[in-house]
């Protein structure tokens, strides 16, 4: 057999028997007239195949389907890329050509496939959609998956009914828009080879009709799906435009029935497909890594350029909004639950009702008021912040010192009948220890707040499991209500810093008992579960920003290397829910949310739907830290484009139509969400919202002395902030 090798551009090509070769860093793509076969280097029994490459489905005018495939007719080098040509007619008369170019990418282990797809003649067919797909050699039960706020692993810990979670299923095939990036990731768990596929430079524009019914022919839909098919030789596919199914959210509210959503482009002289896509094929020892690899992989291809934010113009509208909503009604002071948008409209006067953390974030956002009240001078803000305080310090503990964390003011003022969670107080005695520090630090000493931190800090101690961990609810009598341990991590940061405000010991050792619970389960087990008080043990986003939070806790009481390693697993994790490509909004999407606003800013918001929320505008200085801690300037790039991203959402001027500055949107759908299409929203405001606005900017501000991240540092800079991190703990 001659085997001739060219080297051309770091890029090497051969010829086996007639079939050119492309070799990418450790794997090797074979194409020829019988197909293509992607061979990993390491795992040469698991190669990646598919016979016929050209794929097509047709729609009929009688509304039924078929499935078209071809292999190449002509596999031709050209330089350093292996271009590759065929074409498949239907029997109604249709004829759709083919040109498919295979390349080296430039970064290795990758392989980029730009494909062209023409209507050469049209014949009596409706629409078409075009397909690539790879199959393995292993089933479907030998690997483990990774779609971005869809599939983790097994997915064992998703929302019941979820996507991804009916794991007999043919297809799994999802709408990009449903993505953070546009990515899919399949890990053999016996190799630990790993095959990604990328949708490269996504378009993701669309038209109303998508988001309005089951099956829709349009050219304008320029969304992609991906995912992964077949319970034998289980593979990876890209469908375009975006076909979804088995199992879809657009107009499906019972996730049990199996449905697929057509897409499909017209069958008409001019129209064409043009896509790329990144094949990745590597080796991890084990998910997480693996997952990590993917995201980045299409993160570093694809993520835009940051928005040119006014970061203290936001700070300063979200501030004067926080003091303009703080009403004092029937002697209790605080912030209305929400406001609706455009107008900062209340619902009724009984919207003001307070929760202490998590969504109402009243505690929290007392201390701002109090920090910005004392940093620049102004009484009234203090005032203010002070109110707030007195009237949680001096009313929700209970006798054992658990503290009630939800208070109604009208009709009839009480404590609403909601029992405390461990996120809830957790929010808000964090918020309440800042509060007493920060008044402190003015010369202003306020000892009966820092009791109040104390008496709930005596609590965890009393209340601590053998095991190190806590429920997830308790009622007032201090019985547990759920019994999940999931929130573990909450009052971790809570503890440390009161270990550090009194200096009694056992603060510090129920924080270390709770770290260890916490790195057996949620890191060693890859378990990011029921982070939102409102939706009990779901795989989301908020679990791994807990985690986060909680271990660089820990690092900073302790100094020791498996904090910082837990912490930017969690961190890995929480930043694949957040959108890192642009989606882009239609016009008549504006009355809810302004189109030329960054999507770039949200974040989907758990498993079992696609809603997506500003959330992580609160993570950019848990990232920062991670990247000074650990040298990876991917984490400061994720810090910098959740600093700077969210906050364009923040109307500062008036030009996103809002009735106030510092209104800011809660949530809205980037994709079709049951009825729901893309740019529709919840339509309010909630305190929760400027408390992550505003909250990582006061700590960046604290510990670095700006309200950004420290810029393009030299390696004396850097090492200048790693020490400013290790003198701020």
């Amino acid at each position: 057999m001659l085997i001739k090798r060219i080297v051309l551009m770091g890029c090497l090509f051969a010829l086996h028997s007639g079939a050119a070769v492309l070799e990418s860093g450790s794997v090797s793509l074979s194409v020829d007239t019988a197909g293509v076969r992607l061979l990993p280097a390491k795992d040469g029994n698991n190669a990646y195949r598919n016979p016929t490459p050209l794929e097509l489905q047709i729609l009929k005018k009688d509304g039924t389907t078929r499935w078209f495939r071809a292999g190449y007719e002509r596999v031709q080098r050209d330089g350093n890329a292996m271009i590759c040509r065929g074409k498949i007619e239907t029997p109604g008369g249709s004829l759709f050509s083919f040109r498919d170019v295979y390349e080296s990418d430039a970064a290795g282990g990758a392989i980029r496939l730009s494909r062209e797809v023409d209507v050469v003649k049209t014949g009596t067919e409706q629409g078409f959609l075009s397909r690539f797909a790879l199959r393995s050699s292993s089933d479907f039960g030998d690997h483990e998956y990774f779609v971005p706020a869809i599939w983790y692993g097994d997915n064992s810990k998703a929302r019941p009914g979820a996507l991804g979670t009916q794991h007999s299923d043919d297809f799994f095939i999802f709408r990009e828009d449903r993505m953070p990036l546009p990515v899919v990731m399949m890990r053999n768990r016996a190799t630990g080879t790993a095959i990604t596929l990328v949708h490269l430079e996504p378009d993701g524009s669309t038209c109303p009709e998508d988001f309005a019914a089951a099956r829709v022919v349009d050219a304008r839909i320029q969304v992609a799906s991906l995912g992964i098919f077949g319970q034998q030789k289980t593979g990876l596919a890209l469908y375009y435009p975006a076909a979804e199914g088995e199992r879809s959210y657009a107009r499906t509210p019972n996730r049990k029935a199996k449905r697929w959503v057509d897409r499909f482009h017209p069958v008409q002289p001019g129209v064409s497909h043009r896509y790329s896509v990144l094949i990745g094929v590597g080796e991890s020892d084990g998910f997480p890594q693996a997952m990590k690899n993917a995201w980045r992989m299409a993160y570093d291809r694809i993520h835009p350029p940051l928005a040119d934010t006014d970061i203290e113009a936001s700070y300063e509208a979200s501030m004067q909004l926080v003091a303009n909503q703080f009403k004092t009604v029937n002697g209790a002071p605080g912030l209305p639950f929400k406001l609706g948008l455009p107008g900062g409209t209340l619902s009724s006067p009984s919207i003001y009702t307070y929760q202490m953390g998590f969504v109402g974030q009243q505690i929290p956002l007392a201390y701002h008021l109090l920090y910005y009240g004392l940093t620049k001078n102004n009484s009234e803000m203090v005032a203010k912040g002070e109110a707030m305080m007195d009237f949680w310090s001096e009313n929700s503990l209970t006798d054992d010192g658990l503290p009630r964390t939800w208070y109604n003011t009208m009709p009839k003022p009480r404590w609403r009948n909601y029992d405390t969670y461990m996120r809830v107080v957790s929010d808000g005695m964090g918020g309440a220890l800042k509060a007493w520090d920060v008044m402190k630090q003015h010369g202003k000493n306020r000892p009966e707040w820092l009791r109040y931190c104390t008496a709930f800090g005596d609590w965890l101690v009393r209340n601590q499991n053998e095991d190190g961990s806590w429920y997830r609810s308790y009622a007032w009598d201090g019985s547990v209500v759920e019994s999940g341990k999931s929130n573990t991590s909450n009052p971790i940061r809570f503890l440390v810093d009161l270990h550090a405000a009194t200096g009694h010991e056992r603060y510090l050792n129920a924080a270390l008992k709770a770290g260890k619970y916490c790195w057996d389960t949620t890191h060693k087990q890859f378990d990011y579960v029921g982070g939102a008080a409102d939706n009990p043990n779901v795989l989301d986003k908020e679990a791994g920003f807990m985690a986060m939070d909680a271990f660089l806790a820990l690092w900073d009481a302790t100094g020791h290397e498996k904090c910082i390693e837990a912490a930017a697993q969690a961190a890995d994790f929480t930043e694949t829910w957040a959108y890192s490509w642009k989606v882009p909004l239609m016009e008549d999407a504006e009355r809810i949310f302004p189109s030329w606003v960054p999507t770039t800013g949200f974040s989907i918001i758990a498993t079992g739907h696609s809603g997506a929320d500003i959330f992580l505008a609160g993570a950019p200085y848990l990232y920062y830290r991670i990247y000074l801690l650990t040298g990876d300037e991917h984490y400061a790039d994720m810090a910098r484009q959740l600093l700077y991203d969210p906050r364009m959402s923040i109307d500062v001027d008036g030009s996103l139509g809002y009735a106030e500055p510092g209104l800011c949107t809660e949530a809205l759908s980037l994709t079709v969400d049951g009825k729901r299409g893309r740019g529709n929203g919840v339509d309010v405001w909630l305190p929760w919202v400027t408390y992550s606005m505003v909250e990582p900017l006061v700590r960046l501000q604290e510990a670095y002395g700006m309200m950004d991240t420290p810029n393009n540092l030299t390696a004396e800079q850097f090492q200048r902030a790693r020490e400013m991190d290790k003198a701020k703990k």
